[in-house]
């Protein structure tokens, strides 16, 4: 069977073909692109007559967004189970919504942790601080609690929680800048990055296969989004050390239908022995996988972020001047090793990196591969890369690397960035067309759940320059058309996972995975942007939202 598609204002994204009127699709594929008497003509040369016919009724159609960087397994598990602090004004409406959430939503006999998400002290109008375990034991002394800041990247916990971790006066010591304490040297609660990272990893929590469910349960949310395609980072998301295990069933659940949304998973490996394990033990390389999921790169972290100060900068906060942020590696030498260890497996890294000082770790580890062993030329990348001066966006193309981008971030980081790092680096950073325009790949995400994955909201804050509230703009030479700016939430995401022969525009030979909107995204008023509506979702030529 055929579907013809016709009647529709078609964004292809294909610069040979950038607008169209029909389709075919044949099986998962689209097969035939261009006129709807073109496409009539294409199935009678083929003797096709079971054909469907999709009317567009005049609607704006265009490839499924690929968000390029993601944390899916952490929502999904979110959803079920966390506090949403998101918005909270003060540090007393964080302390009420755990209390509330405590008092209704949390199973004292699961062995869970009470967990809440979504905090910022920057919205606060009480104190603009990070809440300690002593206002978390307002909340509960007899359950472990934990609450994780929006750039997850810092979280509080309370007394209980240290106790069973065994966080104490004389244990502290170890975790160094990673862990906050009191003005007597007992721990506040307060952990930070790697600290962070392994008691996540190390939490209680559902089953794997309870785990699985979820995320197949939440693939409706990213439907009706419009998005068909994610790169996630799950590896630390995943209960005791199981990530492969986990990787596994995802694999499988694709294989049997019931996970639909195409995968590629960045996995998170911050130590020379994970990265040993993946590469040596396990065995891992880009062949790994099948159509719909596979391991894309290995994911690298290298500094904190922006609003917590922990972003890595080469010269110190402008306002606080008592910190350069932190640095995740030591020396240029362990993080050389990590980033070498994929390219001589041939396969991509992709750094976490904010401050203009991780970035330039990250730009001088990936120069070193590619100098050592120019004859591969795996597609690392730096997501984030918020923070940078001329110089390093240079770079960016001389070393040929992906920068992977979220326009959302300013809606937030506008209002805090120039009094972070001063006018003058403020102003060359956030430099979305600068990369675009000098010919780096450039893709689009929202880093969810630090952001709702929502695109519109990125599309927005990309093509106005502006925060979701209209502020702004804080850029305005980094402006991106709309062509630019879906083309960053579609292609430029295939690029990036190794999938661009075969989806991120609509265009024979490319999967079957678009959307219908109610709004023309290339031509409707700005504001009309954010109140766009995806109306429905294919993967594949099957249709699994609207």
């Amino acid at each position: 069977m055929a579907i013809l598609i016709k009647n529709a204002k078609i964004a292809t994204m294909d610069a040979a073909n950038p607008h169209a009127e029909a389709a075919v699709i044949v099986g998962d594929f689209f097969a035939y692109v261009g006129t709807e008497d073109g496409a009539r003509e294409y199935l009678e040369a083929c003797n096709e007559t079971d054909v469907e016919i999709l009317d567009g009724n005049g609607h704006f159609l265009m490839p499924g967004f690929n968000d390029s960087h993601m944390h899916y397994l952490h929502y999904a598990k979110a959803k079920k189970s966390a506090v949403n602090l998101s918005g909270c004004t003060s540090l007393q409406e964080v302390l009420d919504r755990m209390k509330e959430g405590f008092a209704n939503q949390y199973d004292r006999n699961s062995g869970l942790w009470l967990t809440g998400e979504g905090w910022n002290q920057d919205y606060f109008t009480d104190e603009k601080r990070f809440p300690n375990s002593n206002d978390l034991d307002t909340v509960t002394t007899e359950y472990p609690m934990i609450i994780m800041r929006t750039c997850f990247h810092i979280a509080v916990m309370n007394s209980k929680a240290m106790e069973l971790l065994g966080f104490t006066k004389e244990s502290v010591g170890q975790y160094g800048v990673f862990a906050e304490t009191y003005p007597d040297g007992t721990p506040n609660g307060v952990i930070k990055e790697n600290v962070f990272d392994d008691i996540k990893a190390n939490l209680p929590a559902p089953g794997l296969t309870d785990l699985l469910d979820m995320m197949v349960e939440c693939q409706e949310d990213l439907f009706a989004a419009g998005i068909t395609s994610i790169q996630s980072d799950d590896f630390k998301y995943t209960p005791d050390g199981r990530a492969y295990e986990m990787m596994a069933l995802i694999r499988e659940a694709t294989e049997q239908g019931r996970m639909k949304v195409r995968i590629a998973e960045q996995a998170l490996l911050t130590e020379k022995e994970t990265i040993d394990e993946f590469f040596d033990e396990k065995g891992f390389d880009d062949s790994y996988g099948n159509r719909s999921f596979k391991i894309s790169c290995v994911k690298i972290l290298t500094d904190g972020s922006l609003g917590a100060r922990t972003a890595l900068m080469r010269k110190p906060y402008k306002d606080d001047q008592t910190t350069c942020g932190l640095a995740i590696y030591d020396s240029q030498e362990e993080l050389d090793y990590l980033v070498m260890k994929a390219h001589r497996h041939n396969m991509a890294a992709a750094l976490h990196a904010i401050g203009d000082g991780a970035v330039e770790m990250c730009l001088n580890a990936i120069e070193r591969a590619r100098k050592e062993m120019p004859y591969v030329h795996p597609r690392h990348g730096i997501v984030h890369c918020q923070i940078t001066d001329k110089e390093q966006i240079r770079r960016f193309k001389e070393l040929d690397v992906i920068a992977y981008i979220q326009p959302v971030f300013i809606d937030y980081d506008m209002h805090i960035v120039f009094d972070r790092v001063g006018k003058e680096l403020g102003s060359t950073s956030y430099a979305w067309k600068d990369y675009i325009e000098s010919g780096v790949h450039a893709p689009f995400g929202t880093d969810c759940p630090v952001e709702d994955f929502n695109p519109m909201r990125g599309i927005y804050c990309a093509a106005t320059g502006c925060d979701t509230k209209g502020n702004g703009p804080a850029w305005p030479h980094q402006i991106l058309s709309r062509e630019q700016a879906l083309y960053g939430y579609t292609a430029a995401g295939a690029y990036a996972s190794f999938d661009e022969d075969v989806k991120g525009m609509i265009k024979a030979g490319m999967y079957a995975d678009f959307i219908i909107l109610d709004t023309d995204l290339l031509t409707c008023a700005d504001e009309d942007i954010l109140n766009a509506k995806v109306t429905a979702t294919y993967v594949g030529g099957e249709k699994v939202y609207g």
